[in-house]
């Protein structure tokens, strides 16, 4: 016998289940859903509308210029200012002005307004890709405190005692002491580099116009700062007056004298404090020289035998190279031409960042004195500005090394 039951379900059935099925899930029609998305568009148009006064191309021509690659923006920049662009040059300008005015709500850069003169002032991403490059090609800026300022002048202060503990017994009284500070007053001294190039260079290099202007800049930057920090006149170093203040290695009468011996001796006559962080500082043709030592039994270089990889280092200190001291050969008698020291001791005080303008009109010098019409001579030139002082917060950081009598 089954227990197998046929049950028979007639079309009224069916019919009426997938009406009720059709009734619950509603599919819009086509009409439906283009009625939907035009009230949709509508809205957001009005929206656009009411949210900003600009036209829509200005907002888009801007919204493009933020996109743009560093050196593709810069480079339109200086087109649109060599060809009289208005468009361009109010694109330009709206991303320059807003980019620095986010800077300056954080009191960061003072520069004025991109009209200013009908000069071109270049987008931040300038001035922070010659920051970048300054580390790159100079010393004292890599190794230096740089302390930033909004000043013209800086008060500098240097500490003029040290305090000690005093052995004392049981509920006895000591005398307090206090650090005292020695001040002055220093005004930042300005500094201005200009660089001129041609309209054909501009327009056959547009992206390494960027990189060449910002490496010239920043090499002349770097340079600036290695030269107040080792050689300058008035703050240097290397120079007699200020010399006088530290701790000094003479190599003998000549610079032919000089080896690893009279290098170890400066390390070890500053504090040692400064030892930790300290290095050597001298040309390339005076390391030159040095590394040429041998040894007296094996006839061996001294620092590494020829063809290996050498990081120039002394007694395990490291030897950095600077352009800006005095070559081997132009080192007479009775003249400094290296330090040991630490130059995290020195501070460069420095006016914010540096300022920059491009001009396509009027006279400029080259570096012999000669006028450049810019307009006449189809050229444009893009003027720096910088204001910075050096100052030495411890004399007992640094030993200079030199021949004869130094000082």
């Amino acid at each position: 016998m089954s227990d197998i039951q046929n049950i028979e379900i007639d079309a009224d059935v069916v019919e009426a289940v997938a009406k009720k099925a059709a009734e619950s899930i509603a599919v819009p029609s086509a009409e439906d859903i283009a009625t939907k998305l035009a009230e949709k568009m509508e809205k957001t148009e009005k929206k656009d509308i009411h949210e900003s006064s600009e036209k829509p191309e200005l907002r888009n021509l801007k919204k493009g210029f933020e996109t743009l690659p560093k050196e593709i923006r810069f480079a339109k920049g200086v087109l649109a200012n060599l060809r009289k662009d208005g468009q361009l040059m109010a694109e330009y300008n709206a991303y320059v002005n807003k980019a620095w005015g986010e800077i300056n709500k954080s009191n960061y850069q003072n520069v004025t307004t991109t009209a200013d003169g009908g000069a071109l002032v270049p987008d931040p991403e300038f001035v922070a890709e010659v920051e970048r490059l300054t580390d790159d090609y100079g010393v004292a800026s890599r190794l230096a405190t740089i302390r930033r300022t909004d000043r013209d002048s800086v008060t500098l202060l240097s500490g003029t005692n040290e305090i000690s503990f005093t052995k004392t017994s049981e509920a006895t009284a000591v005398n307090a002491q206090k650090l005292t500070y020695g001040s002055a007053t220093a005004a930042l001294d300005k500094y201005i580099a200009t660089l001129v190039m041609t309209s054909e260079i501009v327009e056959d290099s547009a992206i390494d116009m960027f990189q060449d202007a910002t490496n010239e800049v920043a090499r002349a930057r770097a340079k600036l700062f290695d030269e107040l920090v080792f050689t300058d006149s008035n703050y240097g170093l290397l120079t007699p007056a200020v010399g006088n203040s530290y701790k000094t290695q003479t190599v003998g009468n000549a610079i032919t004298n000089f080896d690893a011996d009279d290098a170890m001796n400066a390390q070890y006559k500053v504090k040692s404090s400064a030892q930790r962080n300290g290095r050597f500082f001298m040309h390339p043709t005076v390391w030159n020289v040095l590394r040429q030592t041998k040894e007296a039994t094996t006839g061996g270089y001294l620092f590494g035998p020829v063809g290996s990889s050498v990081t120039p280092s002394i007694n395990g200190v490291p030897v950095e190279l600077v352009d800006v001291m005095p070559e081997y050969g132009a080192i007479g008698a009775n003249k400094a031409f290296a330090v040991f020291g630490d130059l995290s001791r020195i501070q460069l005080h420095v006016k914010r960042l540096l300022e920059t303008k491009v001009f396509d009109s009027g006279v400029v010098k080259d570096a012999g004195g000669s006028d450049i019409n810019l307009i006449t001579q189809d050229s444009w030139a893009m003027r720096a500005t910088l204001r910075c002082v050096p100052q030495t917060r411890f004399d007992g950081a640094f030993c200079i090394i030199g021949t004869g009598t130094v000082s």
